[in-house]
């Protein structure tokens, strides 16, 4: 059922990956000397005194928060199964984490060391967005199991 608290988690999860990839900066980081480097879902750019120097491409974690939506939607409508919401939820949960984790690589391994390592950056609303749509998929999945948890207690009183 749409009206379920669950799907309202789901829902937001699905917010969340829509601002995660709607070009909103997922990490950033400014130099002293001008340098700017900006990693967004589908690159990451540095930029010296405002010009672009270089772009690399970076479409997994676009993909992997699409991926994520469409298995939300999936577990949006199959909610006379629940134990196909529970595993499609913890599918979720692994992609969105690998998506997060892929953004840690990317952050630390490639854009960070390219000017002045020892500053870390800041984190932009994309990544709190990823954030967001993990806490949401878990807290459904919590109530998804409660839901089954709650039906198979009445079964047994019958």
């Amino acid at each position: 059922m749409i009206q379920r608290p669950q799907t309202l988690f789901l829902a937001l999860a699905i917010i969340g990956n829509a601002i995660a990839t709607s070009g909103i900066s997922i990490w950033q980081k400014i130099g002293t000397s001008g340098q700017k480097a900006e990693l967004f879902s589908n690159q990451w750019q540095l930029f010296q005194n405002g010009k672009e120097v270089a772009a690399h491409s970076n479409i997994a974690i676009a993909l992997l928060v699409t991926l994520s939506t469409v298995i939300t939607l999936v577990t949006i409508f199959s909610f006379k199964n629940r134990m196909r919401q529970m595993m499609l939820g913890l599918v979720n949960s692994l992609v969105l984490a690998g998506a997060m984790g892929y953004a840690f690589w990317v952050i630390f391994k490639e854009a960070m060391p390219t000017f002045e390592p020892e500053i870390q950056g800041k984190y932009g609303y994309g990544f709190y967005a990823l954030v967001v749509s993990l806490l949401a998929n878990m807290i459904a999945n919590r109530l998804i199991r409660k839901d089954e948890m709650l039906v198979q207690s009445s079964n047994r009183m019958r």
